[in-house]
């Protein structure tokens, strides 16, 4: 359950990534604000509401079921009673909604996890159920009859995941930037299948973390402490990704957590983080049953019950219990209701779901954290400050190119096309990063939704010789889908995959700028060659080092208009640093030199701008400087 109006906490940069399909560079035309222009949507599997009519709004999923665990489907706002803090609410809202793991649009692209920003964009669609497993080595046994039964069930577990879940498995030591959300349930079993316990073992020492651990008398307290804040960010990370449930399996024997102790409070920043982020936490103590006490760990039956989770404890067949953790994810109830409380106190706020048919077992979290009025405020003023769309985009086209993990970097460019049609241009260029084979030829070709192939494919080489190194298709404005294959100097195949593309429309607008191309040379010899080809092929790089030659080429199309242009150099804040001297256009040209080796490291952002009256167009292009 979230109240709507608290801002999930997850870094910027992450937050761009998930609103914008990047085409590298963005533009701008005509007299229309960059910041009002319309941004395409995904169409969803199912509708997820999202209840906006009121910042004090607060949204529960539920999970209603009767006998054998079977989903209730057929339930309506009547149906539900809730009280906040013993306080009968109104409910406003309800849908049910079902997610079978099976993937229900977009069926011809590769489900397999290529970058992690492929992860987010791929963990923020609907018809994906989000899983999350926590190895709580630090508080479970090394002991057979403890690990083996567990492995068992892992893999049991695991197995039944279909082909659209999305998965990440982490222990108390991973980070958030170690995260790797993944499909492939052979790696994840091959995990499974080697994990241990450390409870109560201090060697090997894994980390610097467990070697300051060490030196202190209350180890297992700070271990303790350690898997709290990793539960905590996981949960975060999570609450961030998108709206509607994920879920959480914890497998731990429970931390050790003194009531008024420093672990007290991070166990209630836990629970907090999963309850603003609509993540539900299920909880596996592994022990075999008569081992503990009834009712198992009390640290695990309260982060199981305050976010609407299972406590698996004291059983030999948790895999019943687990397979009923799935079914949870894939059908309940969001339910929808405005508090009769006025104030935001940012406290705790405690909840009750019922349901009025008689039979029914309803599941949901125990509450929820109210935002602050000046959390209030300051979300209320975030969202008032307007979003400069062009340099967003161009930092998040920095960002993808510089985390790119296959084994080339490509660079698309738009303009405008013959007709009514816009122009995109493709170069590429090896990812020096990456290993294994060397890529030669790179096949591209336009597709449509159904991926059926629009336009003959085109092949390109990475370097000079027969073939070209530009392919150019000039398509209609709207939603496309662009396939890629890099091929070997043999002809082999050596990765494939669909990037979708919305295409601006360029025909009717005044003023066009082209997406900026970056000319580099790593020599005089490189430079004098680039000088003297006016139809120079831009690089796909956008990190570039001192000793570099880089100029930057612009084309400006305006009928009948004699623009200007003005191109600016600024910070990743948007900071204007300093104007740079452009050249005038030269039959719908300009081409100038950026002297990259005034620049100290760090990431820049060029600005150009042409007007001219009324009419005025930008584009925007980030790049970075390496020490």
């Amino acid at each position: 359950m979230r109240a709507l109006g608290r801002r999930p906490r997850f870094p910027a940069p992450l937050a761009a990534l998930l609103a914008i399909c990047v085409i590298a560079g963005t533009g701008v035309s005509g007299r229309q604000d960059p910041r009002q222009e319309p941004k395409p949507q995904p169409e969803p599997q199912q509708p997820i509401p999202v209840f906006r009519a009121g910042t004090a709004l607060v949204r529960v999923d539920v999970t209603a079921t009767v006998r054998g665990d079977e989903p209730v489907t057929d339930l309506t706002s009547d149906d539900f009673e809730v009280t906040e803090d013993d306080v009968p609410q109104i409910v406003q809202t309800s849908q049910f909604v079902r997610i079978d793991g099976e993937r229900k649009s977009d069926l011809n692209e590769p489900l397999e996890i290529r970058s992690k920003d492929h992860a987010i964009l791929e963990a923020a669609r609907d018809d994906v159920r989000l899983f999350a497993i926590f190895l709580d080595d630090y508080h479970i046994d090394k002991k057979p009859d403890v690990t083996l039964p567990l492995r068992e069930a892992l893999t049991k577990f695991v197995s039944q995941f279909r082909s659209n879940d999305l998965i990440v498995m982490m222990d108390p030591l991973t980070t958030l930037y170690d995260l790797k959300y993944t499909r492939s349930k052979p790696d994840l079993i091959n995990r499974i299948r080697t994990f241990e316990g450390r409870r109560g073992e201090v060697f090997p020492v894994k980390s610097p973390i467990e070697e300051a651990q060490m030196s202190q008398r209350n180890w297992q307290e700070l271990r303790a402490g350690v898997t709290l804040s990793a539960l905590t960010a996981l949960a975060t990370q999570m609450g961030g990704l998108r709206e509607g449930r994920k879920s959480i399996l914890f497998v731990s024997q429970g931390p050790p957590v003194r009531p008024g102790s420093p672990n007290d409070q991070r166990l209630k920043e836990a629970l907090e983080a999963a309850n603003r982020g609509n993540v539900t936490i299920h909880v596996l103590d592994p022990r075999p049953l008569g081992t503990v006490a009834f009712g198992g760990d009390n640290v695990l039956r309260q982060i199981a019950g305050d976010t609407g989770g299972r406590a698996i404890l004291n059983t030999n067949n948790p895999s019943d219990q687990l397979t009923a953790v799935i079914a949870d994810a894939s059908a309940y109830y969001l339910v929808g209701y405005t508090p009769t409380r006025s104030a935001n106190d940012g406290k705790f706020h405690r909840i009750e779901v019922k349901v009025k048919r008689r039979g029914v077992k309803v599941t949901a979290r125990r509450g929820y954290w109210a935002a602050t009025e000046k959390e209030m405020t300051a979300a209320a003023e975030a969202a008032a400050t307007p979003v400069n769309v062009g340099l967003t985009t161009a930092l998040a086209s920095l960002s993808q190119s510089t985390t790119n993990t296959r084994a080339v970097g490509i660079w698309t460019g738009v303009s405008r096309g013959d007709g009514e049609r816009t122009r995109l241009t493709f170069t590429w260029e090896a990812n020096p990063a990456v290993t294994g084979d060397k890529p030669a030829r790179l096949e591209i070709q336009p597709a449509d939704e159904a991926g059926k192939p629009t336009l003959d494919a085109q092949v390109i080489a990475g370097a000079p010789g027969e073939i070209p190194m530009m392919a150019r298709f000039d398509l209609p404005a709207g939603r496309h889908r662009i396939r890629f294959t890099s091929l070997s100097s043999a002809g082999d195949i050596i990765d494939r995959w669909i990037q979708n593309m919305t295409v601006p429309a360029h025909s009717t607008e005044p003023i066009v700028l082209s997406t900026p191309r970056f000319l580099r040379a790593r020599n005089m010899i490189e430079l004098r060659a680039i000088e003297a080809n006016p139809a120079a092929v831009p690089t796909a790089a956008t990190r570039f080092r001192p000793s570099d030659r880089v100029l930057l080429e612009i084309e400006c199309e305006a009928p009948g208009l004699t623009p200007a242009i003005k191109v600016e150099l600024l910070n990743a804040k948007g900071d204007l640093l300093r104007p740079l001297d452009a050249p005038p256009l030269a039959d719908g040209k300009l081409r100038m030199t950026l002297a990259v080796s005034s620049l100290a490291p760090s990431t820049y952002v060029l600005k150009i701008t042409a007007t001219a009256g009324d009419h005025a167009a930008e584009q925007w292009a980030a790049f970075r400087i390496a020490p």
